[in-house]
């Protein structure tokens, strides 16, 4: 006969899982913390020389992590639907994120400034993402559902 469950250890398994079920989201913040916070993460022959191509990754990026964030709620439970409160929400922490992250690149000793127009081009991404994300999701997961 076994004994009687600790009602702590099975709230914090199932913590764990729904943290963990967010990997999505965590991957693309670590490749948004790498090549943000790192001096030199490309070698300046691997970028395209295209002006103001940094603008368009920063864009791509943040839109990402707010992309990320809606999958991930999203898949989370079936019960879950995407609001147009949750989208700004979502919106919302990418965006904050975006800033952080400019304030923090420009405090590191890494020789790199923070740039009001990344993040403007970091806010873009992330409008961008709120129009578009939605739909994607909602169409990649019903096919995935079935």
């Amino acid at each position: 006969m076994p004994g009687p469950q600790n009602p702590g250890i099975i709230h914090y398994i199932s913590a764990m899982r729904r943290l963990l079920s967010y990997w999505p989201t965590a991957l693309v913040l670590f490749v948004i913390l790498y090549a943000t916070w790192l001096p030199h993460p490309l070698p300046e022959e691997d970028i395209p020389p295209i002006p103001h191509i940094d603008k368009l990754i920063h864009a791509i990026m943040m839109g990402g992590l707010a992309a990320a964030l809606m999958f991930d709620w999203y898949r989370a439970d079936r019960t879950h639907v995407l609001t147009l409160r949750r989208i700004i929400l979502f919106t919302s922490v990418a965006m904050a994120s975006s800033v952080v992250d400019e304030i923090v690149q420009g405090l590191l000793p890494i020789g790199r400034p923070s740039d009001p127009v990344d993040l403007l081009a970091d806010w873009g991404g992330c409008i961008i993402a709120a129009f578009a994300a939605p739909p994607a999701i909602r169409s990649v997961l019903r096919r995935y559902r079935r």
